[in-house]
Protein backbone atom coordinates (compact mmCIF):
# COMPACT_ATOMS: atom_id res chain seq x y z
CA UNK A 1 0.00 0.00 0.00
CA UNK A 2 3.04 2.46 1.05
CA UNK A 3 4.26 1.34 -2.36
CA UNK A 4 1.15 2.52 -4.35
CA UNK A 5 0.65 5.77 -2.48
CA UNK A 6 4.18 6.66 -3.30
CA UNK A 7 3.70 5.94 -7.25
CA UNK A 8 0.31 7.87 -6.74
CA UNK A 9 2.19 11.16 -5.43
CA UNK A 10 5.01 10.66 -7.73
CA UNK A 11 2.36 10.67 -10.40
CA UNK A 12 0.29 13.58 -8.93
CA UNK A 13 3.50 16.06 -8.65
CA UNK A 14 4.42 15.22 -12.31
CA UNK A 15 1.31 15.88 -13.56
CA UNK A 16 1.24 19.39 -11.42
CA UNK A 17 4.78 20.20 -12.85
CA UNK A 18 3.44 19.36 -16.68
CA UNK A 19 -0.33 20.95 -16.46
CA UNK A 20 0.49 23.58 -14.97
CA UNK A 21 2.65 25.60 -17.40
CA UNK A 22 0.74 23.81 -20.48
CA UNK A 23 -2.65 25.24 -19.20
CA UNK A 24 -0.87 28.66 -18.54
CA UNK A 25 0.63 28.07 -22.09
CA UNK A 26 -2.69 27.32 -23.81
CA UNK A 27 -4.91 30.57 -21.69
CA UNK A 28 -2.21 32.87 -23.23
CA UNK A 29 -1.95 31.16 -26.86
CA UNK A 30 -5.76 31.61 -27.05
CA UNK A 31 -6.19 34.91 -25.74
CA UNK A 32 -3.31 36.00 -28.63
CA UNK A 33 -5.79 33.90 -31.15
CA UNK A 34 -8.75 36.14 -29.46
CA UNK A 35 -6.64 39.32 -29.87
CA UNK A 36 -6.27 39.01 -33.42
CA UNK A 37 -9.45 38.11 -34.22
CA UNK A 38 -10.41 41.14 -33.04
CA UNK A 39 -8.40 43.18 -34.49
CA UNK A 40 -8.83 41.46 -37.67
CA UNK A 41 -12.49 41.63 -37.39
CA UNK A 42 -12.04 45.72 -36.77
CA UNK A 43 -10.06 46.53 -39.76
CA UNK A 44 -12.79 44.21 -42.05
CA UNK A 45 -15.54 46.27 -40.24
CA UNK A 46 -13.93 49.48 -41.87
CA UNK A 47 -17.17 51.60 -42.72
CA UNK A 48 -18.35 54.20 -44.95
CA UNK A 49 -20.71 56.54 -42.93
CA UNK A 50 -22.36 59.50 -44.02
CA UNK A 51 -25.18 61.18 -41.80
CA UNK A 52 -28.27 62.64 -43.33
CA UNK A 53 -31.14 65.22 -41.71
CA UNK A 54 -34.78 64.72 -42.86
CA UNK A 55 -37.33 66.64 -41.44
CA UNK A 56 -40.72 64.66 -40.35
CA UNK A 57 -44.79 65.61 -40.48
CA UNK A 58 -44.87 68.68 -38.28
CA UNK A 59 -41.55 69.93 -38.41
CA UNK A 60 -39.98 66.63 -35.89
CA UNK A 61 -36.38 66.26 -37.29
CA UNK A 62 -35.32 62.73 -37.73
CA UNK A 63 -31.00 62.28 -37.73
CA UNK A 64 -29.84 58.91 -39.97
CA UNK A 65 -26.19 58.19 -39.73
CA UNK A 66 -26.07 55.16 -42.87
CA UNK A 67 -22.72 53.00 -41.76
CA UNK A 68 -21.58 50.38 -44.47
CA UNK A 69 -19.20 47.67 -43.94
CA UNK A 70 -17.99 44.71 -46.25
CA UNK A 71 -20.44 42.82 -44.47
CA UNK A 72 -23.23 44.67 -43.23
CA UNK A 73 -25.11 48.03 -43.79
CA UNK A 74 -26.64 49.78 -41.52
CA UNK A 75 -28.68 52.44 -40.05
CA UNK A 76 -28.72 54.52 -36.69
CA UNK A 77 -32.07 56.48 -36.57
CA UNK A 78 -32.60 59.90 -33.67
CA UNK A 79 -36.17 60.39 -34.07
CA UNK A 80 -38.18 63.08 -32.29
CA UNK A 81 -37.40 62.22 -28.88
CA UNK A 82 -36.25 58.27 -29.01
CA UNK A 83 -33.19 57.62 -28.25
CA UNK A 84 -30.54 56.10 -30.65
CA UNK A 85 -32.11 53.06 -32.29
CA UNK A 86 -30.02 50.41 -34.66
CA UNK A 87 -31.72 49.19 -37.84
CA UNK A 88 -30.40 46.61 -40.24
CA UNK A 89 -30.78 46.83 -43.89
CA UNK A 90 -33.35 44.24 -45.50
CA UNK A 91 -34.52 43.37 -48.74
CA UNK A 92 -36.96 45.90 -50.02
CA UNK A 93 -38.75 46.04 -53.44
CA UNK A 94 -37.98 49.60 -53.94
CA UNK A 95 -35.39 51.75 -52.01
CA UNK A 96 -33.91 51.04 -49.10
CA UNK A 97 -35.42 49.69 -46.09
CA UNK A 98 -34.10 48.90 -42.53
CA UNK A 99 -35.76 47.47 -39.68
CA UNK A 100 -35.36 46.28 -36.09
CA UNK A 101 -38.72 44.31 -36.42
CA UNK A 102 -39.98 47.47 -34.40
CA UNK A 103 -38.90 50.17 -35.97
CA UNK A 104 -38.48 50.52 -39.56
CA UNK A 105 -37.14 53.16 -41.91
CA UNK A 106 -37.65 53.19 -45.79
CA UNK A 107 -35.77 55.44 -47.90
CA UNK A 108 -36.41 56.12 -51.13
CA UNK A 109 -34.08 59.18 -53.02
CA UNK A 110 -34.99 62.73 -50.83
CA UNK A 111 -37.96 61.22 -48.99
CA UNK A 112 -37.71 58.42 -45.66
CA UNK A 113 -41.18 56.57 -43.73
CA UNK A 114 -40.28 55.83 -40.31
CA UNK A 115 -42.62 54.29 -37.61
CA UNK A 116 -43.01 51.40 -35.60
CA UNK A 117 -44.65 48.15 -36.60
CA UNK A 118 -48.14 48.65 -37.48
CA UNK A 119 -48.43 52.69 -36.52
CA UNK A 120 -48.90 55.11 -39.40
CA UNK A 121 -45.45 56.06 -40.57
CA UNK A 122 -44.38 59.27 -40.20
CA UNK A 123 -43.39 60.99 -43.43
CA UNK A 124 -39.85 62.55 -43.80
CA UNK A 125 -38.04 64.78 -46.58
CA UNK A 126 -34.24 65.31 -46.53
CA UNK A 127 -33.06 68.60 -45.15
CA UNK A 128 -31.61 69.99 -48.28
CA UNK A 129 -28.40 72.32 -48.24
CA UNK A 130 -28.54 76.10 -49.58
CA UNK A 131 -25.83 75.77 -51.24
CA UNK A 132 -26.72 72.50 -52.83
CA UNK A 133 -29.81 74.01 -54.21
CA UNK A 134 -28.11 77.40 -55.78
CA UNK A 135 -25.64 74.98 -57.65
CA UNK A 136 -28.01 72.09 -58.91
CA UNK A 137 -28.78 73.71 -61.98
CA UNK A 138 -25.12 74.78 -63.27
CA UNK A 139 -23.39 72.55 -65.39
CA UNK A 140 -20.90 70.42 -64.17
CA UNK A 141 -16.91 69.70 -66.48
CA UNK A 142 -14.66 67.15 -64.59
CA UNK A 143 -12.63 67.00 -62.87
CA UNK A 144 -13.79 68.52 -60.30
CA UNK A 145 -11.92 69.14 -56.88
CA UNK A 146 -13.57 67.94 -53.80
CA UNK A 147 -13.26 66.91 -50.34
CA UNK A 148 -14.50 63.34 -48.47
CA UNK A 149 -15.96 62.96 -45.13
CA UNK A 150 -13.08 60.07 -44.69
CA UNK A 151 -14.40 56.22 -45.60
CA UNK A 152 -13.33 53.46 -47.83
CA UNK A 153 -11.68 54.38 -51.57
CA UNK A 154 -12.63 50.98 -53.56
CA UNK A 155 -10.94 49.10 -56.53
CA UNK A 156 -14.38 49.19 -58.36
CA UNK A 157 -17.40 51.39 -58.10
CA UNK A 158 -19.43 49.44 -55.64
CA UNK A 159 -19.35 48.09 -52.11
CA UNK A 160 -18.01 44.32 -53.26
CA UNK A 161 -14.69 45.69 -54.43
CA UNK A 162 -11.81 45.37 -52.70
CA UNK A 163 -10.63 48.09 -50.56
CA UNK A 164 -7.40 50.25 -51.68
CA UNK A 165 -7.27 52.69 -49.21
CA UNK A 166 -8.98 55.15 -46.09
CA UNK A 167 -9.41 58.30 -46.38
CA UNK A 168 -9.14 60.79 -43.28
CA UNK A 169 -12.16 63.57 -43.14
CA UNK A 170 -11.44 66.58 -44.93
CA UNK A 171 -8.96 64.89 -47.11
CA UNK A 172 -8.99 66.65 -50.68
CA UNK A 173 -9.46 64.46 -53.88
CA UNK A 174 -10.02 64.77 -57.97
CA UNK A 175 -13.62 63.84 -58.83
CA UNK A 176 -12.89 62.57 -62.29
CA UNK A 177 -16.80 61.78 -63.37
CA UNK A 178 -19.98 59.56 -62.03
CA UNK A 179 -19.85 55.77 -62.88
CA UNK A 180 -23.77 55.69 -63.18
CA UNK A 181 -23.65 52.75 -60.40
CA UNK A 182 -25.96 54.13 -57.46
CA UNK A 183 -26.16 53.62 -53.83
CA UNK A 184 -29.01 54.74 -52.02
CA UNK A 185 -29.35 57.06 -54.67
CA UNK A 186 -26.36 58.51 -55.10
CA UNK A 187 -23.26 57.38 -57.64
CA UNK A 188 -19.98 56.21 -57.03
CA UNK A 189 -17.21 58.58 -58.37
CA UNK A 190 -14.40 57.39 -60.03
CA UNK A 191 -11.73 59.84 -58.01
CA UNK A 192 -7.99 60.55 -57.87
CA UNK A 193 -6.69 60.62 -54.56
CA UNK A 194 -2.67 60.39 -53.43
CA UNK A 195 -1.46 60.29 -56.98
CA UNK A 196 -3.72 57.11 -57.53
CA UNK A 197 -7.13 55.53 -59.19
CA UNK A 198 -9.74 54.31 -57.63
CA UNK A 199 -13.81 55.00 -56.68
CA UNK A 200 -15.61 56.66 -53.59
CA UNK A 201 -18.99 56.95 -52.92
CA UNK A 202 -21.22 60.24 -53.60
CA UNK A 203 -22.93 60.08 -49.91
CA UNK A 204 -19.68 61.19 -48.78
CA UNK A 205 -18.05 63.90 -50.50
CA UNK A 206 -18.59 67.52 -50.79
CA UNK A 207 -17.38 69.47 -53.47
CA UNK A 208 -15.43 72.47 -53.50
CA UNK A 209 -17.07 75.86 -54.07
CA UNK A 210 -19.63 74.46 -56.49
CA UNK A 211 -22.49 71.91 -56.11
CA UNK A 212 -21.31 68.66 -58.07
CA UNK A 213 -24.69 66.56 -58.84
CA UNK A 214 -24.18 63.11 -56.63
CA UNK A 215 -21.97 64.78 -54.07
CA UNK A 216 -23.90 65.86 -50.26
CA UNK A 217 -23.18 69.17 -50.32
CA UNK A 218 -20.31 72.21 -51.27
CA UNK A 219 -18.01 72.77 -48.71
CA UNK A 220 -14.95 75.60 -48.99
Amino acid sequence: MQIQFLIGRIFKNIAAWVLTPLLAFSLKFFSTLFAISLLTNSAAMAADTTRVEYSCNEGIPLIVEFINTNTTSIAIISHDSSPKIVLENVRSGSGVRYTDGNWVLHVKGDTALVGTQGQTDDHCRRVANNQQQQHHQQAITYPRIAKSWGGIVRAGPGQHYRKKASLREGERITLLGPTGEMFQDRPWFKIKYRGRIGYHWGGIVCSVGQYVEGTYQVCN
